[in-house]
């Protein structure tokens, strides 16, 4: 009988799969946390409550499950407060000597990344500590941390790394003096409940308020936060225009620093550096130009493999077949965001790509523009984006008193206004001649547009 030879079975079958509809990705998976344990012995806090104050509280992130490696949204049960409030009484008792807190999760994300060979999970945390007095409740300090693990299927780790972010943050509070809290009104738990998120302070993080960008390279993330390279003033970059299907238009960037001897050396494995104008990010073994975007930077990166061709094809053809799978879906070109808190990077889809029900995602962009350099977008007289050419903003809103108010910073008598729909999406085009007093310089157009001018927009790399 003849046989199909293996690399051209797998291409069939990945074929066969990158055309199907994924039907499970509407189903949900519930992280169980009956298992999960502390590990702080000298921690003397007790947590009340926790609080869900997130953006986006629809899931907690998604994972791929079965053969294909189907992805599914993730949450808890019956809701994040619930679950976590029930969990952390379970975890630390209330002894009468503990200081009893209340927690106000910021965020709270879990992700997988799925390569030939292995697998990689992520939670992401950050909360808000009260302290509970007998006149209210107190703010005292904000921790965050990311964990990651790796191993051949990482979805059975997400409750045990969820354990670990929180012990991580809980320990942090052991450094509070109980005595000395900051000077600061009293809040009562109702005041809490009723907005969800109490009011916090802007993110004030030097990258993203200084306006001078030292040229050098960051070792970490937190140089980058910071805004502290090392300096190198011998750094150089050559640039090759970049030919692959999907990235015309587009530069692969090398730069270099001076070694020891003085000869230039390439720069690999730093977090990023900056050219003294412009910042990149090392991901996926390239340099990619960072956007800022409201209090977080976006980016166009290389996708990593499709998880439902690799588990597929690794099925039938073994470690070659997924490999197969592997070259033949990655590549491509796809939307990042760095998160300022944890330093995380996620698909873009699944960070903020989405409206959730209580959320109205509003895109705003710019195309080819007459009118050189970047101009601020206003949102509510307040400024949530910095945006070039071929640039653009995804600004969550969750404000259901107020209408929609996007104005730029240098005509703010010239603006749009609506009513947005919530758990829906708006896109919202800048205008290419800001000069133009005939031709509004916002303007909220259809999906179908918007959706089409983002694909364009996302293809290129400032």
């Amino acid at each position: 009988m003849q046989t199909r030879p293996l690399p051209a079975l797998i291409l069939w079958v990945l074929t066969f799969w990158l055309g199907l509809p994924v039907a499970g990705q509407a189903q949900l998976y519930y992280v169980d946390l009956s298992t999960a344990t502390l590990v702080l012995p000298n921690l003397a806090v007790h947590v009340e409550q926790v609080l869900d104050a997130r953006a986006r509280r629809a899931g907690i992130g998604t994972v791929h499950r079965g053969l294909n490696n189907v992805r599914q949204s993730a949450d808890l049960r019956p809701s994040v407060p619930q679950a976590l409030t029930a969990w952390l009484h379970a975890q630390l008792p209330a002894r009468p000597t503990d200081h009893a807190i209340v927690l106000v999760v910021r965020q709270l994300q879990l992700a997988e990344e799925i390569n030939v060979f292995s697998e990689k999970a992520t939670v992401e945390l950050s909360v808000d500590v009260y302290a509970h007095l007998a006149d209210g409740y107190y703010y005292v300090l904000n921790a965050a941390e990311l964990v990651e693990s790796r191993g051949m299927e990482t979805t059975a780790q997400h409750p045990t790394n969820l354990a670990l972010a929180f012990q991580r943050c809980l320990a942090q509070c052991q450094t509070i003096d109980w005595e000395k809290l900051p000077p600061q009104p009293a809040r009562t738990l109702a005041e809490l409940q009723q907005v969800g998120r109490p009011a916090a302070a802007a993110l004030r993080y030097p990258a993203l308020v200084d306006s001078v960008r030292p040229k050098g390279y960051y070792p970490t993330f937190l140089a980058f936060r910071n805004n502290q390279p090392v300096t190198e003033p011998a750094l150089s970059v050559r640039t090759t225009p970049r030919t692959a299907k999907g990235w015309e238009g587009t530069l692969e960037v090398e730069p270099t620093v001076a070694a020891a001897t003085g000869a230039p050396v390439a720069l690999r494995d730093a977090w990023g550096f900056s050219d003294g104008q412009q910042v990149y990010i090392w991901h996926k073994r390239h340099y990619q130009p960072l956007t800022r975007a409201g209090d977080s930077f976006h980016f166009v990166g290389f996708n990593g493999p499709d998880p439902g061709a690799v588990g597929t094809a690794g099925f039938l053809g073994g470690a070659a077949g997924g490999a197969i799978a592997a070259v033949a879906t990655s590549g491509k070109p796809a939307d990042f965001t760095l998160d300022m808190v944890t330093g995380a990077v996620s698909p873009f889809a699944e960070a903020s790509g989405a409206a959730a029900a209580d959320t109205a995602m509003i895109y705003v962009y710019r195309r080819a523009s007459n009118s050189p350099g970047p101009v601020q977008v206003l949102l509510n007289g307040k400024v949530v984006a910095e945006l070039d050419a071929h640039q653009f903003a995804a600004i969550p809103y969750t404000d259901k008193v107020r209408e929609v108010s996007l104005c730029l910073q240098t005509a703010p008598g010239r603006c749009t206004a609506f009513i947005p729909t919530f758990g829906t999406t708006s896109y919202v085009e800048i205008a290419r001649d800001l000069a133009d007093p005939a031709n509004p310089l916002l303007e909220r157009v259809a999906v179908k547009k918007g959706v089409f001018d983002l694909r364009v927009i996302r293809a290129r790399t400032k």
